[in-house]
């Protein structure tokens, strides 16, 4: 009897077909010889990898078999042929068209016979198969394959040569497994797969669309607005420009008719292709129809048969109906909206956000920065991108944010506040006084109420101060860096008339 030895030997040595032969010659004289079946493994490692690489599709089949009929040799001690195997099966599957199906169940009963340990090739094969979104058995894959299996490295999005960043693995998986899931409506596996999807979020934040079927889940399995919401925020917040997430929230405040017509209007005035938009227009067209506003309803239809038509689609049979309603034929289409949706929406992305009157104490635009207190000992620096507006020292704000990994700050929204209206801030004072300066020092300071307020040199110098001028001083409690310690500086000053 050949040896495993001699049998790999003689396939490096390009002798497959020979190797083969003997295994198989062995294995008929001694079929229950442990040694026997694992030269024939062997052998048919090396035959499946030549039957994937040049196309031979009956003989992999004919071969994957005669593999799985090898009842002697376990996962235990011969997961190296195994795992060698599991390479060529997921390059079979790579290359096996979406419409084919049927070879996907022929092939998962045959490797759901093993339990294999995670690998990369292992992951490699998950890979391929979350490609196959409409077969049936994809569920039952996953439930087999275990993502409790997924490696550290595939929780890491991949960079690519031109330097584009690609969905980690992990994500591309949870998200197919989400879809089967929405698809089934199995309520009780989407009850077993949320923690896992909320675990991903939490351990993931970076990742942005496990978010979204979390929400859909969730709305699946009937839960309350409150918890869906969340859920989807910080994934909302991410992708606030995408139409798709506006359709999502209308149907968490789908017992809203006042927010859920806003989301829907907020839908379609996101910037996408009208093709995309013909089940929100119809959404829409419900909610203006409850509220017998056939005008702006018929304005949608109109919207919606344009488009399909254009594109040489069926019309739905709901639109086919409308078209024939005689609130159709009577009413004067009418494309405004008929609310202040941005404002209710905006509503939506501020909610449980940090909200803070902050000064702008610092403005550095060649680094693109600038540095704000925020609250009593609190300060910190933002890039100017993030304001979304234009700023200069002793500009004040009220900032909508939000905590992220390392203490900083997301800001989701900034607000203009006149300087009159703040009051009672514990951190900003308007001080009146007489400039204290000596002769031989650059900087100075106000005093008021007792509270001793330092001007900086550069402040000085700007206003050309000498000193007992009558000034309004804005002041910040804030960090002084040389000293070590907090307190009262001037951000802006003015002169008052007559000093």
């Amino acid at each position: 009897m050949a040896t495993v030895k001699d049998i790999t030997a003689m396939c490096k040595a390009s002798q497959t077909a020979e190797a083969y032969a003997m295994a198989k010659a062995d294995l008929d004289a001694s079929p229950q010889d442990i040694w026997a079946q694992r030269g024939m493994g062997w052998a048919l490692y090396y035959v499946i990898k030549a039957d994937v690489d040049e196309d031979r599709v009956s003989d992999f089949w004919m071969h994957l078999e005669e593999l799985v009929s090898l009842d002697l040799l376990t996962m235990e001690n011969d997961s190296l042929i195994f795992d060698r195997i599991l390479w060529s099966v997921a390059e079979f599957v790579k290359n096996l068209p979406l419409e084919r199906t049927d070879d996907m169940d022929r092939l998962f009963t045959l490797i759901s016979k093993y339990s294999f340990n995670p690998s990369i090739g292992y992951s490699y094969f998950l890979k391929n198969c979350i490609r196959f979104e409409t077969w049936d058995k994809l569920v039952d894959f996953f439930e087999w394959w275990n993502i409790d299996n997924l490696l550290p490295e595939n929780y890491q999005p991949f960079k690519m040569d031109n330097g584009r960043s690609i969905m980690s693995l992990a994500e591309q998986v949870y998200i197919a497994y989400a879809k089967v899931l929405l698809r089934l409506k199995d309520r009780e596996r989407i009850r077993l797969f949320l923690p896992k999807m909320e675990k991903l979020m939490d351990d993931y934040p970076s990742m942005v669309y496990p978010g979204y079927f979390c929400g859909k889940l969730m709305l699946t399995m009937g839960a309350d607005k409150e918890d869906a919401l969340e859920s989807v925020m910080p994934f909302v917040r991410k992708k606030q420009s995408e139409f798709w997430v506006w359709q999502l929230l209308s149907e968490i405040y789908k017992d809203e008719s006042e927010m859920h017509l806003a989301c829907l209007l907020r839908a379609v005035h996101c910037k996408t292709q009208e093709t995309f938009l013909g089940k929100v227009r119809m959404k829409l067209v419900f909610a203006y129809l409850q509220r017998a506003d056939y005008s702006r309803a018929r304005f949608h239809v109109d919207r919606i048969a344009q488009c399909y038509t254009h594109n040489g689609w069926r019309l739905p049979y709901e639109v086919q109906n409308w078209l024939r309603e005689p609130w159709m034929r009577q009413s004067v289409p009418d494309g405004s909206d008929g609310m202040d949706y941005r404002r209710l929406t905006d509503g939506i992305l501020f909610l449980g956000a940090h909200t803070d009157i902050a000064v702008v104490t610092y403005v550095d635009e060649s680094r693109r920065r600038i540095g704000v207190v925020y609250g009593m000992k609190k300060q910190t620096l933002l890039k100017m991108a993030a304001l979304r507006i234009k700023v200069k020292v002793g500009t004040i704000l009220k900032l909508y944010w939000f905590p992220l990994n390392g203490g900083d700050m997301n800001i989701v929204q900034t607000e203009f506040v006149r300087p009159e209206a703040v009051k009672d801030v514990s951190y900003i004072k308007w001080m009146k006084g007489h400039v204290e300066k000596k002769p031989e020092k650059a900087f100075a300071f106000i005093k008021e109420n007792g509270v001793r307020c330092f001007i900086a040199p550069h402040i000085v110098r700007g206003c050309q101060l000498e000193g007992d001028e009558k000034v309004t001083a804005l002041a910040v409690y804030n960090y002084n860096r040389k000293k070590d310690e907090w307190g009262w500086s001037c951000v802006t000053l003015k002169k008052n008339k007559g000093s």
